[in-house]
């Protein structure tokens, strides 16, 4: 993962010509991929269907989400002329096997797109599936018994580094006209089977699945029985699945385990032969075996081995898996997140070469990390750079995940910032150059907005800190490194004070902007008294009282009551901490009044301390997301993963009212906004979309159209505005025109 750090001092400079990259600045090493939070699983179960316009007769017209972006962020943490562009994390790629401007990929959490200019300078994307139940997408490729290549399969999966949070898996999409439309197969037979890899053979179709196993359907999808334990494949989760395009019927699987192995198939997967001797180290700390096969009759295979996260083994067999050379192990993981972060391709003319890709380079700046490998040359000289000053002076996007060449020979490479293409990689003399075009598949979690430039600014996964450049633009402007945090924004004055920082609260500053989204000045706000941050680190500043600033560690509160001024400073008030974003602070006329979710408890500040409201949410798990009523402190919403609950005495009371969201929405409640009106009302951020309810109720109605199907992880009413932004897990930011929406919703008193 990168982490790149823009100073103060370059700011005027990125703003004013646009000429200054990130990698230029002064870099601070982030830590590794945030771990799973176990508080937050939930037994698996099918989403059920978002109620759509046609619910409400054939007349019914709701109010359409505007895309935002970014899509894509310039001067980010890459070495990409002219615009170090990122998009966000992608999984998987399928190159058109004869076109090379036709290209498809699949995002972590953004669905699958496809563009048919893919050489041009941007490229226009176009999503596929945002209608669909699941965007998180772990594999795709072209059926090779196509020769129109117009059928594909994508299989879902869950590999954000991002605590591999994201949306359901859901088993597979099956298209058989180039994307235009989409079956999805396995259903519940693949639910929450976290796919890695799949190969569409005709009426035969596999699915490799991490955790469980492989599963082989010979009814194009209708029936998907484990392969795994049977014809010679032994059981465990797969680590890779590889097919050779010149014998569609070999195919290579890699299987994890107390006894990793590598196996051979002849007859599309019916039966397995074992060919991992040869390939030595590996064990029960085998994170991962990567693969991939060349073309040709004999089809040189290739394994990497990665052992606890990092490059262990690399291997070629030049028949089939007969007989194994290792070759050098270059130095690709320094952040040890190979698990995740390793992609591999053997060159299509060149039996002898191979390409990895790791998590990042050890020192800054932290962008991506990619050999060649030349396994004609001595020992100890077969590996070879291919960024930097064997890039041309260009480097892409740290965290690799796949590589694959286009029908021009170039290698294509997607990882936690993009899609990248290097020109001719068998040399030292190509270089890296974008293909992000319009591709809007970033991991926003955190967002908030500047009244005085009238400018959003968000937090994101591996890619940093963006604001907008302009309100109506769909492009962005990288403003900080590393994982971005948390952004609050004091906007009361004449000068917009942006609250910024990356994972753990590093470098935690506050950074003040004009009205023409011109930057100002900035200054750091200390930290040494935090000794709990957390990954992303809750912040939240005073509805009523601008100087006042609430932090969240994972056992303990900080609080600043001169943020705004010119030397802002945090002290301890004692526990409990805070979950994720469960703070809510202040509301008008009265900047005493705090709520905070820890667990599955709200705790009332009272006084200086904070304490456990008398009676906690009725059956609430680990607190997602606190909302206050800005005009009346005794009432207040808190959410967990599938449950909303109402308080109109401050906690002393809690009704659960949930109402009929499992029908329509079912689980993964991230964020609520308290919609102050007549009648007020919330917005509830969900798994599938935003729903409306009145206050008061517990009916919900989905919130306008055309806001992909995708996880919206935080929520953002700007009541000037009247509008409600979402920033969500995969495809950016959206904006709804709330009065519009509301009429839209309300005024035949529908109801989903």
């Amino acid at each position: 993962m990168s982490a790149t750090r823009l100073t103060s001092a370059l700011l005027p400079l990125l703003l004013t010509c646009g000429c200054a990259h990130l990698a230029q600045a002064p870099s601070v090493l982030h830590g590794d991929a945030e771990p799973p939070d176990p508080a937050e699983y939930r037994e698996p179960v099918l989403p059920p269907s978002r109620p759509e316009a046609s619910a409400r007769g054939a007349d019914a017209v709701l109010t359409a989400w505007v895309e935002r972006g970014p899509a894509p962020t310039r001067n980010a943490q890459v070495n990409v002329p002219p615009n170090d562009e990122v998009c966000g994390a992608i999984q998987a790629l399928a190159p058109h096997p004869t076109d090379a401007n036709v290209l498809y990929i699949g995002a972590v959490n953004g669905g699958v797109w496809r563009t048919n200019n893919a050489l041009a300078a941007s490229p226009s994307w176009a999503p596929l599936t945002d209608a669909l139940p699941s965007q998180s997408i772990g594999a795709i490729a072209f059926d090779p018994t196509d020769a129109s290549h117009q059928t594909l399969v994508a299989g879902t999966g869950r590999w954000s580094n991002f605590a591999q949070r994201g949306d359901d898996q859901v088993g597979v999409y099956r298209t058989t006209n180039g994307g235009v439309s989409w079956t999805q197969l396995g259903a519940s037979p693949l639910l929450d089977r976290k796919l890695v890899a799949v190969l569409p053979r005709g009426a035969t179709i596999l699915a490799a699945a991490r955790g469980q196993g492989l599963y082989r359907s010979v009814d194009t999808g209708a029936t998907w029985p484990l392969a795994s334990g049977s014809g010679g494949l032994p059981t465990g989760g797969i680590g890779d699945l590889a097919g050779h395009r010149d014998a569609p019927a070999r195919i290579y699987v890699s299987v994890l385990g107390a006894t990793p192995k590598v196996l051979r198939s002849d007859n599309t997967g019916a039966s397995w032969n074992d060919v991992t001797t040869g390939i030595s180290g590996l064990s029960a700390s085998t994170s991962n075996i990567r693969l991939a096969v060349g073309p040709g009759a004999s089809g040189v295979v290739f394994a990497a081995v990665v052992n606890s996260s990092a490059l262990a083994g690399v291997y070629r067999s030049p028949d089939q898996g007969a007989t194994w050379q290792p070759l050098d192990v270059p130095a690709i993981h320094p952040g040890t997140q190979g698990t995740v972060n390793t992609s591999i391709a053997a060159d299509p003319a060149n039996s002898n070469l191979v390409y990895l890709g790791g998590d990042r380079i050890g020192s800054s700046p932290y962008t991506g990390n990619l050999v060649r490998g030349n396994a004609s040359l001595g020992a100890g000289t077969q590996f070879t750079t291919l960024m930097d000053a064997n890039g041309g002076g260009t480097s892409p996007h740290a965290d690799s995940r796949n590589l694959a060449f286009d029908a021009n020979g170039n290698l294509l490479e997607v990882d936690d910032g993009c899609v990248y293409r290097r020109s001719n990689p068998t040399s030292s003399a190509g270089t890296w150059a974008s293909v992000a075009g319009n591709l809007n598949v970033i991991e926003v979690h955190d967002l908030d907005h500047d009244a005085v430039a009238n400018i959003l600014v968000v937090g994101t996964q591996d890619n940093g800190t963006h604001m907008q450049q302009t309100a109506a633009g769909s492009v962005w402007t990288a403003i900080y490194g590393g994982d971005g945090g948390d952004v609050v924004i004091e906007d009361s004055g004449s000068n917009g004070l942006r609250f910024i920082a990356s994972q753990n609260l590093g470098g935690f500053r506050r950074d003040a902007y004009n009205g023409a989204n011109g930057y100002v000045g900035g200054v750091s706000v200390p930290t040494g008294v935090v000794s709990d941050p957390q990954f992303v680190t809750p912040t939240e500043l005073n509805r009523a009282d601008p100087a006042r600033l609430l932090v969240g560690g994972t056992l303990t509160m900080y609080e600043s009551v001169n943020a705004n001024t010119a030397t802002p400073t945090l002290a301890s008030i004692g526990g409990p901490g805070a979950n994720r974003s469960a703070i809510a602070y202040g509301v008008n006329g009265d900047a005493a009044v705090a709520y905070v979710g820890k667990g599955g408890q709200v705790h009332r500040r009272v006084g200086a301390a904070f304490v456990p409201t008398t009676t906690q949410p009725p059956g609430a798990a680990t607190l997602t997301d606190v909302a206050l009523d800005p005009d009346n402190a005794a009432q207040v919403f808190v959410i967990d993963d599938n449950q909303v609950f109402r308080s109109i005495d401050s906690g002393d009371t809690w009704t659960e009212v949930t109402g009929n969201l499992p029908s329509i929405s079912s689980r993964d409640f991230r964020t609520i906004e308290f919609i102050a009106g007549t009648p007020d009302r919330v917005a509830l951020g969900t798994r599938s979309g935003v729903y409306f309810a009145d206050a008061g109720s517990s009916v919900w109605s989905l919130a306008g159209s055309a806001l992909p199907d995708v996880l919206v992880f935080d929520l953002r009413y700007v009541a000037a505005q009247q509008t409600l932004y979402a920033g969500t897990l995969g495809r950016g930011v959206w904006s709804l025109d709330v009065a519009a929406a509301l009429d839209a919703i309300f005024s035949d008193s529908f109801g989903p």
